[in-house]
Formats: structure tokens, sequence, C-alpha cells
């Protein structure tokens, strides 16, 4: 009996399957249009700014699913796949903590206290994938705030090693007096052209709604805008908290964001690769005896958190300790068995180069069939290290996602500027570059989803479904 687990050799038009696509975008166009209900009729100011910033997290979520759909149809019609039977590693959960955003006030209004009056809402919405997490709203943020910390945890799951996590920062500018937000045309177009080429399901629904049913209901109420973001990858994994550049973007008049960033932001962002807590293979296996090699004993074994880890049969697995713990690290060698020292088949040998000492084993499947699972889920187990680097090192402690969103003014009992180390200045000059950046067609759309001060509702033109 030996069990292995099945996600690990698929291709990649099955690991990205997801039935359950068009539901969400089902359900995001509910939470949208209740949201924008909510809007229109809400009267405190707290209120319209949580609805906003509720209203555009959906817009993305949309957004994101529709692009998804159409990059999958495109790749079913010119049907690239992996050759069937190619080994992927193993996916991961990933999560981001301790987001915290320095600010640079001028020294009049932060250490004299007078100068500048502005307040300020800012939140955060952190993607991975077509997976978009909004964090709490943290309000009130004026010149006595050094810095903006969010005490949200952000897990995400099934993130493949090539991932990226994109950090967006979005602010309001407090103020009695509501603006009217508009909604360019391009921003309608977008949506038309998606829902062409997602299906007739989601297609149908997107493109048969009026100018007044897509973005009639939600052009009212505060303007959040995009004022930087930061891209976080697989080298960026730390179990600890580590400083990063922001990328700062211009306002619709070209001008830097009014919120003064620092720079640069904080977080920590961990990784924990599936193949530390889920077993590669389980089986019996067969160990020859360093002081006799004819001798041979038998073991449960597991392989999984690198290393074989070795019982007496399975119901000892999660009462005792494992008699045997055979590493298998990125150092580790997998070939067939000396022919000369062991003279049983189906064998195999397992070295491992440790820093004070090099480790040993033969060991023997019972059949053929099982050797080859074996020997498949050790070359699994070691493609997963390699490919997912540092972050399979050590289990790295990842908390349980924030339950809910906290509001109000979060203080705290330090400056960051104490904590933020000094970049070199030719950091400081790939910053000013950043700049510079140019903008594609999915920023402008989500820097301008809540537009500038005028409401659009003249165009009736209908795309076909």
């Amino acid at each position: 009996m030996m069990t292995a687990p099945g996600h690990r050799l698929k291709t990649q038009d099955a690991s990205d399957k997801d039935p359950d696509l068009q539901q969400k975008i089902d359900h995001e166009i509910k939470m949208r249009e209740g949201t924008a209900r909510l809007l229109a009729a809400s009267k405190h100011p707290a209120q319209m700014i949580e609805a906003a910033k509720n209203l555009l997290t959906s817009n993305n979520r949309i957004i994101s699913y529709m692009s998804e759909l159409q990059r999958r149809k495109t790749v079913e019609a010119t049907g690239r796949t992996l050759p069937e039977g190619s080994q992927l590693p193993c996916k991961a959960k990933i999560g981001l903590s301790d987001l915290r955003i320095p600010l640079m006030w001028k020294d009049t209004d932060h250490f004299k206290n007078k100068g500048d009056y502005r307040r300020y809402a800012v939140f955060c919405l952190v993607k991975i994938g077509t997976e978009i997490y909004d964090t709490s709203m943290i309000n009130n943020v004026d010149r006595s705030s050094t810095d903006i910390a969010f005490e949200d945890v952000i897990v995400f799951d099934n993130v493949p090693h090539d991932f990226e996590c994109s950090i967006e920062i979005y602010c309001h500018k407090l103020h009695e007096d509501l603006t009217i937000a508009s909604t360019p045309k391009k921003i309608k177009k977008r949506f038309n052209d998606l829902s062409e080429s997602v299906g007739r399901s989601v297609g149908k629904r997107l493109s048969g709604l009026h100018d007044s049913d897509i973005m009639g209901s939600m052009v009212l109420g505060p303007k959040f805008e995009l004022v930087a973001r930061g891209n976080l990858q697989l080298k960026d994994v730390d179990d600890s908290v580590r400083t990063f550049d922001l990328t700062l973007e211009a306002s619709a008049d070209g001008t830097s964001p009014e919120l003064p960033l620092f720079g640069h932001y904080c977080c920590r962002l961990a990784a924990l690769p599936y193949c530390l807590v889920q077993s590669a293979v389980t089986g019996f296996l067969n160990l020859q005896e360093d002081d006799d090699l004819s001798k041979w004993r038998r073991y449960w074994c597991v392989l999984k958190n690198l290393q074989l880890a070795c019982w007496s049969s399975p119901a000892d697995v999660e009462v005792t300790e494992p008699l045997l713990i055979i590493p298998v690290t990125k150092n580790t060698q997998i070939s067939d068995a000396d022919p000369r020292t062991c003279k049983r088949s189906q064998t195999f040998h397992v070295k491992t180069v440790q820093s004070r000492h090099t480790s040993e084993y033969t060991l023997a499947a019972d059949t053929k069939e099982e050797l080859s699972t074996w020997w498949d889920g050790f070359q699994q187990h070691l493609l997963d290290q390699a490919l997912w680097k540092q972050a399979c090192d050590y289990m790295m402690d990842i908390a349980e996602a924030s339950p809910h969103r906290r509001k109000g003014i979060q203080l705290r009992k330090s400056s960051i500027y104490d904590e933020t180390p000094l970049e070199t200045s030719s950091s400081k000059r790939r910053i000013s570059s950043n700049l510079k950046k140019e903008e594609d067609q999915l920023s402008q759309m989500l820097t301008t989803l809540m537009g500038e001060a005028k409401e659009i509702r003249g165009d009736s033109s209908q795309p076909s479904s």
C-alpha cells in the first residue's frame, strides 16, 4: 500500500482549471450592484468612504476574473499546454503581514505641528493572480502620523512558485463636500471588449447592461486615487520584516500624489510550500543494514518536509517519533544502487552531502511500479526545493487570515523612521526613475475607475453579445 498526491503531475491546462470562475464574476457583479445602491443611499461620510472602497475592490476583482477567462480561452484556442506527464513544482501558501508605509511630512508640519491640515483615508489592495484582497481602512492620516500601519494578515492559497504579489496603495483626501467622480468611456469599452471573449453566460450579462446599469449608480461618492504600488516575488520571501521600494504613481495632471510617501514600505512576505506539509509519497520501503549488507529492514516511510521519515508501521506515525530520518535536501542525489554491493532488484541509492558528513542509504521497493512511484516522488521533492529556493529551507509560520476589518486610526508606539534603514543614492535614483514608468491599459482603468468630476450617461451604444 502506498499513496502519492495526484496534483503533482499535471498539465498546465488542468492545473489552472477553475470551474467556479464565472460564479465568482456573478457574485462580484451582485456585490457591486448592492454596494453602488448603498453608496447612493448613504448620508454619513464614513459609510460613503467604506462603500466607495468596497466598490473599487469589486471592480478590480471583476476585471481580474474577466481577464483570466480571456487568457484561458486564448490558451485553449491555441492549444499551448505542457506535454502530458510533465512535472510541475508544488504550490504554496503565501502570507503577507506587518505592512507599514512610512510618511515624509515637512518639518513644519510634523515637528512644529502647523502648516498642513490635510487628512487622508488610506487602504491597500493586495493581488496574486486573480485573487484580490483589501486591507482595513486607515482614516484620519494627518501630519501627526509618521507611518501607516496595517494589522491585516492576508493569506493566499495554491500560489505557484513564479508568483507576483502586487500591493496597490489607494488614498482619499477627507473633506466635507463629496465630489462627483466620472467613469470614462474607455472603462465601459474595456468591460465590453472582455465580455465578447469570456463566454456567453457572463458576456451576455455584462454586454447587455445599459450604461446606467453598469456605471451610472457608481458615479456618486468619494474618489480614491492609486498613489503608489509595490511588487514582490519569490526572491522577497523572508521570515522577517523587510523594506522594499515603492513606485509612485503620478496623478491625472502629472503631479506627484498629495500623500507624502517616503518611497518605501515594510512588510513580511512568508511562504509555506506544500511539499513541507503534505506527503509526496507514503508506503513501505526496505532499508539495507550497514553492518550486514545481506540484511534488510522494512519501514513505513513518509516523504515530506525535506526528509524521509521511517516507522515500523503506519499506525505508529501519529503516536511516536520516527525510528529513522533520512535527509532529502537540495544536496541530495538519487541514483540506481550499486550492483556490486546490492543484489536485490527495485533498489535505489540516496546520498546527501551535509556540512560535516555525508549520509548514504540503499532502499528497495516491493514492486517495479512502487519503485517508479518512489523515484518520481523523490524527483518531485527535489524539484520543489530547487524552484522554491529559500522558501523551502524551513517551515515559515503563517498566521491565520484576519477575520474582519479594523477601522479607525492605528497608532504606533514608536516611529518607523527609527526602524527603516537608509537607502543608497542608487536606490533614490531608481525610485526617481520609476516615476516616469509608463502606464499600461489595466492601470489606467483602475486609477480612473472612480474618475474625475463629471457624470457619464449619454453613451447609449450597445455592444453585441
